[in-house]
This record gives C-alpha cells, structure tokens and sequence, in this order.
C-alpha cells in the first residue's frame, strides 16, 4: 500500500512538469511556425519588386544634428515598384549644389526610373541594390530588409555625404 501510494505522489509530482515540457514544446513549435510564415510573407513581397518601406533618418555618429530634432523623427514612405521608386526623404549633412534638392530643403525626392537593380538572399536578409540616375546626380541605394520586415537603407551620392535610413517593411 506504501508503495502504491508513494508511486501516485511521484507521478502527480512529474506531472505537472511533463506537461509543462509539451507545453513549452508546442510553443516553440508556434513560434517557429510564426517565423516561417513571416520569412515566406517577406520573400513574397521583395520577390515581387513591388514593395513599400516606412523609414526614419538615422544619423552618422559624428554628424552635428543641433536643430534637427523634427526631421529626425520624420516617418516617410518610399516605394519600390518594378523598375522605378518613388518617395522623399529628409537628408542632414555634407552636400553641393544637387538636382535632388527638395522644396523641404534639402532631401531626397523620388520619381525615376530604376538604372540597374540587382536581389540578393544571405543569411536571414534580402540585399537590394538599386542605381539611379538623375541630371547632376547618380545615386547608389542599398537596402536591407530582413526576414521578420526590418529595413535599413543607405544612399550613396557622387555629389553628398552617405545617407542612413532605418524602418520596415509595410505589409499589404
């Protein structure tokens, strides 16, 4: 009787323990259900060349920014589709006289034609590469978006300083 009753204490022991292991289990599982679904949803989008991105300027480190608090915090829209982009983004730094310069003063306005655009997959992001041309003007944009929709973008000029961009990826 002892060892009945001790064996009915022992398994009502581990098994709260047992079920908390499943349960962990099929949350992992979810999880990781979750993350393929994302990881297919973002190659569909970028796959496409039809996406949108929703990004905010993220300065260089030794950049003076005094005065520039609201731009900073500025959400813009910049649209990939097929072989143009279009959108404005705000741009704070080192610049000559530019074709791109905005009636905000400054920025980056899109509305071209795609010169060359070039996809890649490593690891867990998608490598864009997209070259613009523009009267005075030839720009290098990369963009990196990763497999759960964070986005980082870096314009290159021949006639300014390296801009940074940082966001995500809009899901429609």
């Amino acid at each position: 009787m002892k060892t009945l009753l001790s064996l009915v204490l022992i398994a009502l022991f581990f098994l709260p323990f047992e079920a908390m292991a499943q349960n962990r289990a099929e949350r992992r599982e979810q999880r990781r259900q979750q993350e393929r679904q994302l990881r297919a949803e973002v190659a569909r989008i970028v796959g496409s060349e039809n996406f949108s991105l929703l990004l905010v300027f993220h300065p260089e480190p030794n950049l003076n920014l005094s005065g520039g608090g609201a731009i900073m915090q500025d959400k813009r829209i910049v649209t990939v589709r097929n072989d143009s982009i279009f959108g404005a983004l705000p741009f704070i730094g080192r610049s000559t006289v530019s074709v791109y310069q905005s009636t905000g003063g400054g920025g980056f306005e899109f509305s071209d034609p795609i010169q060359m655009s070039e996809i890649k997959t490593r690891n867990r992001d998608f490598y864009i590469s997209l070259l613009v041309h523009h009267p005075g003007e030839s720009l290098r944009i990369t963009i990196k978006i990763g497999f759960s929709g964070e986005a980082t973008m870096t314009i290159q000029s021949n006639r300014r300083a390296r801009a940074r961009y940082l966001g995500s990826l809009i899901f429609v």
